[in-house]
């Protein structure tokens, strides 16, 4: 009986591991990285506990149309093992970390380099499509991220109008181009006060326009003003001599 006792308590023991849940690890994307246009920018991996990972694989997606990656590198934490990275095709970023010694502690497991590259989108997710550690023998669980790449776009500059020729009844416009800018509107009114001011032309793409209308009656004038767009909003139309910004009372569609 002491043996058929010793025996069940044995094989309890056994099951109750075999049922024990394996340990587990979290990766973590920030939710708030963010980036200039067409400038890099460093987004951090962070894992909560990296203790007993000995190799490790991830596989991260993004919009390729708002940013490309274009390095991996380890930290403190991660720099015992070596590195692998393959980052095409462009929008995926496949890793490969392994080690003979496993690593220890948490924080920030992997530094992901961006390039933001503006265009007309802002933003994208920073998605793990999967996540393997230690073959399976550590459980991966994981919190995506996202990398903002633009912010509201910045005044119009230096407006200038004329006429395209010499006689000619066609104004031609021509403002510097916003690093922020997807796109630009152009506003027209007839009164000094810009009272009457409404869209004109809306979706720009270049830095120039031109109005092919008639000229203003004999006394009377025309006011171009001229915005930036990107996603995140449309720019002011400046400001009085006062200094108060202009209301823009009949926004571009």
């Amino acid at each position: 009986m002491r043996h058929s006792a010793a025996r069940l308590v044995s094989a309890a023991a056994t099951l109750l591991a075999a049922l024990a849940p394996a340990r587990a690890a979290t990766l973590r994307l920030p939710l708030d990285a963010a980036a200039a246009p067409g400038a890099p920018t460093t987004v951090s991996l962070y894992v909560d506990d990296a203790t007993g990972f000995l190799g490790t694989d991830l596989q991260i997606s993004y919009d390729p149309s708002v940013a490309a990656a274009t390095a991996v590198a380890t930290t403190s934490l991660s720099a015992s093992q070596t590195l692998t990275v393959n980052l095409s095709p462009q929008g995926q970023i496949r890793i490969s970390l392994f080690g003979a010694y496993p690593l220890s502690g948490g924080g920030v497991f992997l530094r992901l380099t961006f390039t933001a590259l503006g265009g007309t989108l802002c933003q994208t997710d920073l998605r793990f499509d999967s996540a393997e550690i230690n073959e399976g023998g550590i459980a991966a669980f994981t919190q995506n991220g996202h990398l903002q790449v633009q912010g509201p776009p910045g005044e119009v500059r230096n407006m200038r109008v004329s006429l395209s020729a010499p006689g000619s009844r066609t104004a031609a416009l021509a403002w510097d181009a916003d690093a922020g800018a997807a796109s630009y509107n152009v506003y027209r009114g007839g009164q000094a006060s810009l009272s009457d001011l409404g869209c004109f032309a809306s979706g720009v793409t270049g830095t120039s326009a031109t109005d092919d209308g008639a000229l203003p009656a004999p006394g009377r004038l025309f006011v171009y003003l001229v915005t930036a767009r990107n996603c995140n909003g449309e720019s002011t139309l400046g400001f009085s001599s006062s200094g108060t910004e202009r209301a823009n009372r009949s926004p571009c569609p």
